[in-house]
């Protein structure tokens, strides 16, 4: 059920806030972060690979990992030894070994894949059973590694209103990001009209119910969405206080709440083995379809931040400094008359000279092992070439 046919709904979520505002009055928080870091990026083949995902490489304007941009933004949010680390277990010693400033136990591994749900429903299951924070204290703010933020202190600003209405409202808060095009690789937040009463949110003016999660659009619909104005990018945040989310899952899907119960019960008790035996029962769903979708009371705030995903080599293009042409360019490649190309040259010029001459819309990218030369509007594909390549080495290739 979304609350979403929330044009009703919408008003009665405003009603709703004013009431939960008083409610949790009083109510103590404990914010901390949490950055999802379990992805394997496989369309930045031959960069990328299974122990080095696009969240461990400087795909950014600046010299650091996406993940330790990530980390750098949101410890402007909480408390240096509130922040996490969720991710895979074969990328959990990549990442200790990558230096970010976190202690080993910060990074904390899942059992197994099990898609977005499964990383917040581990660490949920971690805050009730050895954090030592009540559900009614605990509050999330979960974000992506990966992800290109263009204005550090405008998300600060932003995430601190969905924080803090996340904490006197009651509800769960997610951000959304005003689309740029009609883009077709995201998906799209429909926004309801009525605001949000809530003067003791800073920035609340930017809060609004919503409406309904819609996937991602064919190219006319993107069109139409983009149109209307009624309609965000998805931005894979979420904040909300633990006992707001549990309260919620409960409502939408008892059983993966039970899980989550049970977990936490089997780590307060010190034993892992039951609660990853546990954790495997777990269905493979996104937070999206597990809960916002069908969720009673949800929100999003209108992010002012530049953002984007950096899903494959086009995006790159959009989040680095590119010359008068148009190129992006790492590593000291040499362009001759190119124009809008992508070109990564991992080893440096001093170890590998590359030059690209007279091209268009292509993407160059070069390891000491692998080259990948592509059109750019064929950037998607490039998982083709890691799943053949997985084909071929009878499952053991590597992913970008």
């Amino acid at each position: 059920m979304h609350i979403a046919a929330r044009g009703a709904g919408g008003a009665r979520l405003v009603t709703a806030a004013a009431r939960a505002e008083e409610s949790m009055e009083g109510v103590q928080s404990t914010r901390i972060g949490v950055i999802m870091a379990g992805g394997v990026g496989e369309r930045f083949w031959p960069v990328s690979r299974p122990d080095r995902p696009k969240q461990l490489l400087p795909l950014g304007p600046s010299s650091r990992t996406l993940l330790e941009d990530t980390v750098y933004r949101v410890g402007g949010l909480v408390d240096r030894e509130r922040l996490t680390v969720i991710t895979s277990r074969e990328l959990r010693d990549p990442i200790v070994a990558s230096g970010i400033p976190l202690a080993h136990e910060q990074i904390i591994a899942e059992p197994m894949r099990r898609d977005t749900m499964g990383a917040v429903a581990w660490i949920t299951a971690h805050v009730l059973g050895r954090m030592g924070v009540s559900p009614e204290e605990a509050v999330l703010a979960i974000v992506p590694a990966d992800q290109y933020v263009g204005d550090v202190e405008t998300f600060r600003v932003d995430l601190r209103t969905a924080l803090a209405a996340a904490e006197q409202l009651d509800a769960l808060v997610t951000v959304g990001i005003t689309p740029t095009r009609p883009e077709t690789g995201y998906g799209y937040i429909e926004v309801a009209d009525e605001r949000v009463e809530a003067p003791g949110v800073p920035g609340a003016i930017r809060l609004r119910p919503v409406e309904r999660f819609r996937e991602k659009p064919n190219a006319e619909t993107a069109e139409e969405f983009f149109a209307s104005g009624r309609y965000l990018w998805n931005g894979g945040m979420f904040f909300w206080r633990v006992s707001t989310f549990m309260r919620e899952l409960r409502h939408v899907d008892p059983e993966i709440a039970e899980l989550i119960e049970r977990m936490a019960g089997a780590l307060s008790e010190g034993d892992e083995a039951q609660a990853e035996q546990l954790f495997s029962e777990l269905p493979k769903l996104s937070v999206d379809y597990a809960l916002m979708e069908h969720a009673r009371r949800v929100l999003v705030v209108r992010a002012r931040f530049p953002w984007d995903d950096v899903g494959a080599w086009d995006a790159w293009r959009r989040v680095v400094e590119c010359d008068g042409s148009g190129n992006a360019a790492y590593g000291r490649p040499l362009l001759i008359d190119c124009e809008e190309c992508s070109v990564y040259n991992e080893p440096g010029q001093d170890e590998m000279f590359v030059a690209v001459v007279g091209m268009e819309r292509v993407i160059v990218a070069v390891t000491h092992d692998g080259l990948l030369v592509a059109p750019l509007d064929r950037a998607q594909q490039v998982r083709e070439v890691v799943r053949q390549l997985a084909d071929h080495r009878n499952g053991g290739g590597g992913e970008g």
